[in-house]
């Protein structure tokens, strides 16, 4: 969305109020609050060292009075989300006659309507399955039938999209409305209703046994796929954040990402509402609003945004509108003063930060952005370091968070078998539960990583220029095990060797530290957080009858990593992009669609009769990039 004159008006207003009073108060200055049930924290680590897992919506009950959410309709606390979620999961156990371990399939807006309905899948002991209205019918389709979904949930406003899938395959709607959530706003921290809430749901030796969630992949080798996401698997990535990027209580966290992807339920969402911060969702990402948030105008010190979970599409658009909005140095510099003394902790992934990207974040924030590396199946895996700044090297992911194990091989020539040249190795985090809500500020308080050990690294053999390059495999107990619905093969080519996931990234590992070079397969693009598969576009593309071929590439792009970009040959007849991009609606996500494409007489093949994309690539790719004006 365009910034209008009105939004340019109103905060050029805000900054000439806020300059003249030229206040940084740090956002750490907040209320203190109730110490949580010291009985009730030792019984739950107590069931955590016996093998159980204290689910997300659980630890709420650490934590009342708090504001767990704040949404464009009003501000919950930890009591009202629980009661609320509470009060559904009787509806979600009756619809399913009291059985657990069903997969329920739910699509809610960015908004605590998502929490409630998670949380309530949960307390009935039912796996969650996240959809998004990104997707279109046949997609979501795929994803209700692959799932084995037994009970759909929607809020009213994607009924009309989830019905007709629903009855298609004979599963039952349930709709919820806003009630839910006028029903948590109830819970206030000064109201007449009671705060305490009797505790709900199985017990957590239960939960420490068995599935939270399915995250679908993107679907880049074969039809998308769902990740088993276990309570248990959960729980530890949360530990390891904690551990490693120290949320805490007085974290204020800008949720502004799509909640069907691990990015935005584990890093965004999960992690921080098991630390009892204040998540503040918007519907979506705008840049304008954005800005405006991590600013605070006008705004309490409780409530100012100190975390930001982002892709680097989403910093390209804030730096461009940057230069929109904040044309005078005083209106800079005010900008740089309090995103510095503000924002604690400023991350990046899904997709690679481009260097100039990187660097003028850092001249508009005073902020060094974190990178880190991730996917569907194994969370987040790698992070450069929260503390100290300076050690966050841009271009690197840095190292293993704690609990996972990376290691680099490469296929032995003469063998043809995968060879491990090095392998590195972090402690597991502590998986007790701490939490303090005193705390006089998360800067002052974190003056080290101590949470994060160092890791060990294992060298298998030796490079004279150690370096090692080759494609990166994962291990550890927040990696997942199975794809949902997928029979386990010895020959699965997920995994070799004890255990480890074959990643399909190409990495490299110098300086003590771990870099992302690229997909391994050609095949497989990146763009903007999601990865792609090249032979699925290219089928649907394929199903067109004026189009005879067609090759699908990743074509480089400063703001989302990559785009797909299309060469086809037509039978006869013209073909625009529009046109193309309008008869792949229906069957891919806007994120599949191809951004550019050329038409030429004929492509190159192999002796084999396969598409030659190296050669495609060479010929064409001058032609796929998309310009200034396009992009």
């Amino acid at each position: 969305m365009e910034v209008t004159f009105r939004s340019l008006r109103t905060f050029t207003r805000l900054f000439r109020t806020r300059l003249l009073v030229c206040r940084h108060k740090s956002a750490a200055s907040l209320v203190r609050k109730d110490e949580p049930n010291t009985e009730l924290l030792n019984s739950f680590n107590d069931d955590i060292k016996i093998g159980g897992v204290v689910p997300v919506f659980r630890k709420a009950l650490l934590f009342p009075s708090r504001v767990a959410v704040q949404d464009e309709y009003g501000i919950y606390t930890y009591s009202g989300l629980y009661q609320s979620a509470a009060e559904l999961s009787k509806e979600i156990a009756n619809q399913l006659s009291g059985e657990t371990g069903e997969t329920v399939s739910y699509m809610c807006s960015n908004d605590a309507l998502h929490i409630i309905v998670q949380w309530a899948i949960w307390m009935s002991g039912n796996i969650a399955v996240p959809l998004t209205p990104l997707h279109p019918p046949e997609m979501l389709k795929y994803f209700l039938t692959d799932s084995s979904t037994e009970l759909i949930i929607s809020t009213q406003d994607f009924e009309n999209t989830l019905a007709p899938l629903a009855k298609d395959i004979n599963r039952h709607l349930l709709v919820i409305t806003r009630d839910k959530q006028i029903t948590a706003q109830l819970y206030q921290p000064n109201s007449a209703f009671p705060l305490k809430t009797e505790d709900v749901g199985l017990n957590n030796i239960w939960y420490g046994e068995n599935d939270a969630m399915l995250i679908y992949t993107s679907g880049t080798t074969s039809k998308p796929k769902g990740v088993v996401w276990t309570h248990s698997m959960l729980s530890t990535q949360i530990a390891s954040l904690h551990s490693a990027w120290q949320y805490s209580s007085n974290d204020v966290v800008l949720h502004t990402l799509p909640l069907h992807h691990i990015h935005g339920q584990l890093n965004s969402v999960n992690a921080s509402l098991a630390a009892g911060a204040r998540l503040r969702m918007l519907p979506s990402f705008v840049s304008h609003t954005v800005w405006a948030r991590l600013l605070g105008m006008g705004e309490q010190d409780e409530t100012k945004v100190t975390v930001f979970h982002g892709v680097p599409a989403m910093y390209a658009k804030l730096t461009a509108d940057y230069e929109k909005m904040f044309g005078s140095t005083k209106t800079a510099q005010y900008v740089k003063t309090t995103l510095a003394s503000r924002m604690r902790l400023m991350c990046a992934g899904s997709a690679p930060l481009p260097d100039t990207l990187f660097h003028k974040w850092e001249e508009i924030s005073g902020l060094r952005l974190l990178e880190r590396y991730g996917m569907s199946e194994v969370g987040m895996a790698l992070s450069n370091p929260y503390l100290p700044i300076e050690d966050r090297t841009v271009g690197y992911v840095g190292l293993p968070l704690p609990g996972v194990s990376a290691r680099i091989a490469a296929v032995d020539e003469k063998t043809g078998k995968l060879q491990n040249l090095v392998t590195v190795e972090t402690p597991l985090p502590d998986s007790q539960i701490e939490i303090s809500l005193d705390r006089l500020s998360n800067k002052d308080f974190f003056s080290s990583h101590d949470g994060w050990e160092q890791p060990k690294v294992i060298k298998h053999t030796e490079n004279s220029d150690d370096t090692y390059v080759g494609e990166l495999l994962l291990k550890g107990n927040s990696v997942f095990s199975r794809y949902w619905n997928r029979t386990p093969k010895l020959d699965d080519s997920e995994f070799i060797d004890d255990e480890w996931f074959r990643t399909g990234d190409t990495a490299s590992f110098t300086g003590g530290k771990f870099r992302i070079l690229g997909r391994t397969s050609v095949d497989i693009i990146k763009t903007s957080g999601y990865k792609v598969s090249a032979l699925q576009v290219e089928s649907a593309i394929l199903e067109n009858p004026n189009i005879a071929d067609a090759a699908v590439l990743g074509i480089k792009h400063t703001d989302y990593g990559e785009t797909v970009g299309a060469v086809v040959v037509l039978k006869g007849g013209k073909l625009s992009l529009q046109d193309l991009q309008e008869a792949l609606a229906t069957k891919l996500a806007p994120y599949q669609l191809p951004r550019t494409f050329v038409v030429v007489e004929q492509m190159p093949r192999n002796a084999m009769g396969k598409l030659d994309k190296k050669e495609i690539r060479k010929l064409y790719e001058k032609d796929l990039v998309l310009t200034k004006n396009e992009k």
